[in-house]
């Protein structure tokens, strides 16, 4: 296995982690020969595992129910997968996918390939351990989702009813003051009809006054002037 890293870590086929690349420090020369066995162009076959995906999926296990506060945006990926306690794998999958974008430039036959020789070159691990892992990370990923769009499920039903309740306040409110302007209303034209009848009998009782001491004058001024016939018929 070092051997092989060594090889592809040499011709720039792969990047290394620094743990790799410490591992790599004691590479054993009895290992190069899997190195010259590998290099050749037409690498042995290997068992076909092509299936290996579905036969190693995980029993179903129930969704990870996850806290409101394990719930938020940009949680890192190993948050994630600890809360949903996934077990350490002997060869995880983000490695195996280092290893895989390392292998970019050769075709996909040659990349599974080496990496069916890595596999059968150290005991410390299979590739169902990185299949295994993967799938545990996309039902825990799959899972954190559907967490996060019931969340956001939660908070819109929550902002509607929120909303329903303001709007029903509103509209008792809105009546209570209408119901208070109305009864504001009455009174207000009840004291203008008011006013305006006491004016009327104001002004009505002046204008009778007014008629009446005119009236009176008259009479009066009448009675003066047939008085003055005496005066003026026998003063002389």
């Amino acid at each position: 296995m070092k051997g092989i890293l060594k090889f592809l870590a040499a011709a720039k086929l792969v990047d290394l982690s620094d743990e790799e690349k410490m591992k790599l420090h004691g590479v054993d020369p009895v290992e190069e020969p899997v190195v010259s066995e590998f290099a050749t162009e037409n690498p042995p076959p290997l068992p076909d595992t092509s299936d290996t995906g579905t036969s190693l999926a995980p029993p179903n296990a129930p969704p990870i129910a996850y806290a409101a506060a394990d719930v938020a945006e940009g949680k890192s990926f190993d948050d994630i997968f600890k809360s949903a306690q996934i077990p350490d794998s002997p060869f995880p999958a983000e490695r195996l996918l280092r290893l895989l974008d390392g292998l970019r430039a050769m075709d996909e036959a040659t990349r599974k390939a080496a990496v069916h020789a890595m596999d059968a070159a150290d005991d410390n691990w299979t590739i169902d351990d990185s299949i295994i892992d993967a799938q545990r990370k996309i039902a825990a990923l799959e899972d954190y989702q559907k967490a996060l769009e019931s969340q956001l499920a939660a908070n819109q039903q929550q902002v509607i009813t929120e909303v329903a309740d303001l709007k029903e306040a509103e509209e008792r409110a809105v009546t209570e003051i209408r119901k208070q302007i109305a009864e504001m209303e009455r009174l207000l034209a009840r004291e203008i009809q008011k006013t305006a009848e006491q004016i009327t009998n104001l002004e009505s009782g002046q204008q009778a006054a007014m008629e009446s001491c005119e009236r009176e004058v008259k009479r009066l001024q009448t009675e003066v002037e047939r008085l003055r016939e005496i005066p003026a018929q026998f003063s002389h």
